[in-house]
């Protein structure tokens, strides 16, 4: 192992002095040299005052920091608005009695403290930590770090472990007993065209060549033709569910300035809220469904997968507006049974007309607008060409909305 010498040693040590000890240190040494020139007892006793607070720091901030720190989630997983705490113990694992020092640890990238009194060996303390989950986001743990300096902030000594763990701020959603009912058409069974050698609707016999599937060779006919005759079928159609979720902000009730986060808001948070609750219950049910959400694609073999992936959805000024992103998953899904369009109130009627004219052929269409009480915009819509649309001012209502547009 290579020993650091004497100038490394002293360029680290110097790294460990802060912008404000070294504007200490330096106005130390001005304020000793004009003492000097000057013959003033005040120069030179300010220059003896600071040369002792930085002993003292110096003092504070030397020895080890002999700590392991381990950091325990009870869940990674929450819903916006409930709280939510994270554990951080901090163990000496040495021998000798630690010195007090201070922990500090990234939450969403900005560093959350706390005290650790001094430790005998082998010793641990426990810090809990407040997770910010009063918004939707993905909150990233770590890393952490182990500070010594003093009271002054005139040294700083830090030892950094690569922690990292993400906590999910899930949207708000609901419980929907029936996911869009009566509007996902259950095409199971309903045959297309388009032939293929495995599927549930037989269509007829031909001669075997070589690539098919064994299993599918119909023993009977073979006898009695003399050649390998294999089984035919017609592939059947499933209903698919395609979801938009508008990302144009101006699609959403702009909320006041400084009271909402760039890319949130209320009304879009409604909508997010909606469109989660639909995919994760569609997902639930094992359901064929195709997500948009704001320009990002959403796929999950489980509903908390896909509430993970709701969690960081934010509206772009540069993103695509309602009509564009609808005839973009029109021309991408053009076999989707059922398209939801989820907006917020300040999309004019024409403008939701003309998203329901782009769905594609044979399909219904679901629309769902979100808005606040305060908005300008009316509460009630006109009826819709092809579809129903309903208006949503808080989440709960999304069932009843949902069961008003299938009958």
């Amino acid at each position: 192992m290579t020993v650091p010498g004497p100038g490394r040693r002293a360029a680290a040590a110097w790294r460990a002095v802060t912008p404000r000890g070294r504007a200490a240190a330096a106005v130390a040494v001005v304020a000793a040299g004009l003492g000097q020139v000057t013959g003033w007892r005040e120069w030179t006793g300010l220059a003896a005052g600071l040369t002792v607070v930085l002993l003292i720091a110096v003092g504070l901030a030397l020895g080890r920091s002999p700590v392991a720190i381990d950091l325990h989630l009870p869940r990674t997983r929450f819903v916006v608005g409930e709280p939510g705490t994270v554990r951080v113990d901090v163990r000496n694992v040495s021998a000798r009695r630690m010195l007090p020092l201070r922990l500090e640890l990234d939450v969403d990238g900005l560093p959350a403290q706390v005290r650790v009194p001094s430790l005998p060996g082998g010793a641990a303390h426990p810090a809990t930590m407040a997770l910010p989950t009063h918004r939707r986001a993905v909150v990233e743990l770590g890393p952490a770090r182990a500070v010594r300096g003093d009271v002054f902030g005139l040294i700083r000594r830090v030892v950094q472990w690569p922690v990292h763990e993400q906590v999910f701020v899930h949207p708000r959603t609901v419980l929907l007993p029936d996911p869009l009912p009566g509007l996902t058409r259950d095409l199971e069974g309903e045959e297309s065209t388009v032939r293929t050698a495995s599927d549930l609707s037989f269509h007829t016999l031909r001669e075997y060549v070589p690539g098919d599937d064994r299993r599918f060779i119909h023993w009977k006919s073979t006898a009695r033709s003399g050649t390998l005759q294999v089984r035919e079928f017609l592939q059947t159609r499933r209903s698919l569910v395609a979801v938009v979720l508008a990302g144009d902000p101006g699609d959403y009730r702009a909320d006041p300035p400084g009271t909402a986060e760039p890319g949130t808001g209320a009304e879009f948070e409604i909508a997010v809220s909606c469109a989660a609750s639909i995919v994760a219950e569609l997902v639930r049910r094992h359901r064929d469904v195709v997500v948009d959400a704001a320009g990002v694609p959403v796929r999950g073999a489980g509903a908390e997968g896909v509430l993970d992936q709701f969690s960081p959805i934010r509206t772009r000024a540069e993103g695509a507006d309602l009509l564009a992103m609808t005839r973009r998953t029109a021309h991408r899904h053009p076999r989707a049974s059922l398209l939801v369009l989820v907006f917020g109130s300040t999309v004019e009627p024409a403008r939701v007309r003309a998203a329901a004219r782009l769905r594609p052929p044979g399909a219904t269409v679901l629309a769902v607008r979100a808005r606040v009480p305060e908005s300008p915009h009316p509460a009630v819509l006109g009826p819709l060409t092809g579809g129903t649309m309903g208006t949503v001012e808080d989440v709960a209502q999304l069932p009843l909305v949902l069961r008003g547009a299938a009958s």
